[in-house]
């Protein structure tokens, strides 16, 4: 049955003066109340109460009706339609909580990866910049792997709007992309000139549907075409123009890997004290066209520096260029195990083998290996490669050097005379002279060390009071000249030095020699003993 209403027990007025319609309680029947709508006073009564006008069953089709019933309805009639509500999606807490730091540390690394790269490919793409040089290959493979990156990154730090970060990722990607091959390019298989013409390197012209060979083009003009010398040229035309004495050669490298592309130019410009404007120049199948610029060094002089890169096949005077077949093996250092390993057979010639490195830091290590080392092998050849690493102004490692001769040399001499100007150069510029220098001074029984010895010990004695005392008998005289007018720890330092090295004008200066110090009275006898007894042998 259907259930009943609240407002059936209520009563339908009408207010009498603007006919607005209300139910009210049946207890409010024979009492005043006021209109809502016009704030008229009236009596509920008779004359007030709506009443409907009669009808018979049957007459209306009205829900209201049903509750008249006395027989009781079909289950799905008193069924009551209730509307469903409908709710909206779900909100995603990844837009409403804030973002969290690894996210916004993402975005940040994106974006500022590819802007980097962006200025990397703008201003590192001109002559000796830092892409200069390197093929279209390796620029596509920057950008394409940059702009993934970021574009990973761009969408990872956008959990409200992946579809936006990804969209500009992928336009940043482009953008990276197309200025990676269209800024300073050097393509691998690219165009010569051949005086006003493009020419392939075989000699064709570009752009011909039937290439024709020149007919007047000599031998020298065609390998120039191979090796595609422009630079080279423009080299040493821009050096005639500047009135410059030097000159540009080019080294022709075959087979160079691109790893070691840098090692050959850093390596050329030490041994030739070229400019450091000097650069390779991509060639077809894996060459390089290395311009050494601003030397005074003809092909003929520069072959043999080469060397070291493989083999020399070839010198062209004429064009100024040194044919050379590169073998990358060479820029591999050899196996660490058996280089550190001094008990091995081959340590000493694995390690001669390093010291010939293009590399100076594999050159630093092998010094350093062998200086640690008791000499076996290779003495003479190591000796004497040590001497001339010493004795180039591009290496700075030369306390290394000096402890390793220290060690390798065997016969005074030359290697002395190269200690002593490297001593002389660093007390020029008032820089620290390492102990190990001194040291190769001492061995190699130079005595021009003894001033510089003297002049060190004066300044710090307690640090080289044993370089003072290794010289010998001879620094003797040196340190008496001035022994009267030294004092504290000056004077405590030169007793125990003449304690080793004094002889019997020590004996005679330090009899004469008054100390109120407990310690230093106690030193200078403890000398005059130790002096006596070196007397008597």
């Amino acid at each position: 049955m259907r259930t009943p209403s609240p407002d059936d027990d209520k009563l339908l007025i009408r207010c009498p003066s603007c006919g607005q319609r209300f139910k009210v309680a049946e207890d409010l029947r024979d009492r005043m109340v006021e209109c809502g709508g016009c704030e008229n006073r009236f009596r509920i009564d008779s004359s007030v109460v709506v009443r409907g006008k009669k009808f018979y069953p049957g007459e209306r089709n009205s829900a209201s009706l049903m509750g008249f019933h006395r027989v009781p309805l079909p289950l799905e009639s008193s069924t009551v339609r209730v509307q469903s509500v409908s709710y909206g999606d779900a909100p995603d807490f990844a837009v409403l909580n804030p973002l969290p730091a690894d996210k916004i540390i993402a975005g940040i690394v994106g974006v500022l990866g590819m802007v980097l790269v962006a200025l990397l490919f703008i201003l590192g793409s001109g002559t000796g910049g830092a892409l200069d040089g390197v093929l279209i290959e390796g620029r596509i493979a920057l950008a394409v792997f940059v702009g993934l990156l970021g574009t990973g990154l761009l969408v990872y730090s956008n959990p409200g709007n992946r579809k936006r970060g990804l969209m500009i990722g992928l336009l940043a990607s482009v953008v990276l992309l197309s200025m990676s091959v269209t800024l300073g390019v050097s393509w691998s298989s690219p165009a010569r000139m051949i005086g006003s013409k493009d020419v392939r390197d075989d000699g064709a012209k570009v752009g011909s549907q039937n290439p024709v060979m020149p007919k007047a083009i000599d031998v020298n003009e065609a390998l120039k075409t191979r090796i595609g010398t422009i630079p080279l040229d423009a080299e040493n035309k821009r050096l005639g123009l500047e009135g410059s004495r030097k000159k540009a050669v080019g080294i022709w490298l075959h087979g160079l890997r691109e790893s070691n592309r840098l090692l050959v130019r850093d390596y050329m410009i030490r041994v030739t004290g070229a400019d450091a404007s000097s650069h390779g120049y991509p060639r077809d199948n894996g060459d390089y066209l290395f311009i050494v610029s601003g030397t005074n060094q003809t092909p003929e002089d520069v072959a043999p520096l080469a060397a070291v890169f493989g083999k020399v096949d070839q010198i062209y005077s004429d064009l100024s260029v040194v044919e050379v077949s590169a073998n990358n093996d060479n820029f591999v250092e050899g196996p660490i195990e058996r280089l550190s390993k001094k008990d091995d057979p081959e340590f000493e010639a694995l390690n001669k083998r390093e010291l010939d490195s293009i590399d100076l830091d594999r050159v630093k290590r092998a010094v350093q290996r062998l200086a640690g080392a008791e000499p076996k092998a290779y003495r003479t050849d190591i000796s004497r490669r040590l001497l001339q690493l010493l004795g180039d102004d591009a290496v700075e490692f030369k306390s290394a050097i000096c402890g390793a001769l220290i060690v390798w040399s065997d016969k005074p001499g030359s290697a002395g005379d190269v200690a002593y100007k490297l001593a002389e150069r660093l007390l020029a510029r008032r820089e620290p002279v390492p102990p190990e220098v001194i040291g190769l001074l001492i061995k190699e029984k130079n005595m021009k060390v003894i001033p510089i010895v003297e002049s060190l010990w004066a300044r710090d004695p307690l640090e080289w009071e044993g370089a003072y005392g290794d010289i010998g008998n001879a620094a003797e005289a040196t340190l008496l000249a001035r022994f009267v007018s030294m004092s504290g720890t000056m004077r405590s330092s030169a007793v125990r030095i003449l304690r080793r090295i004094g002889g019997a004008a020590s004996l005679e200066v330090l009899a004469t020699t008054s100390a109120a110090d407990p310690e230093l009275k106690a030193l200078i006898s403890q000398a005059q003993v130790a002096i006596q007894a070196r007397l008597r042998k």
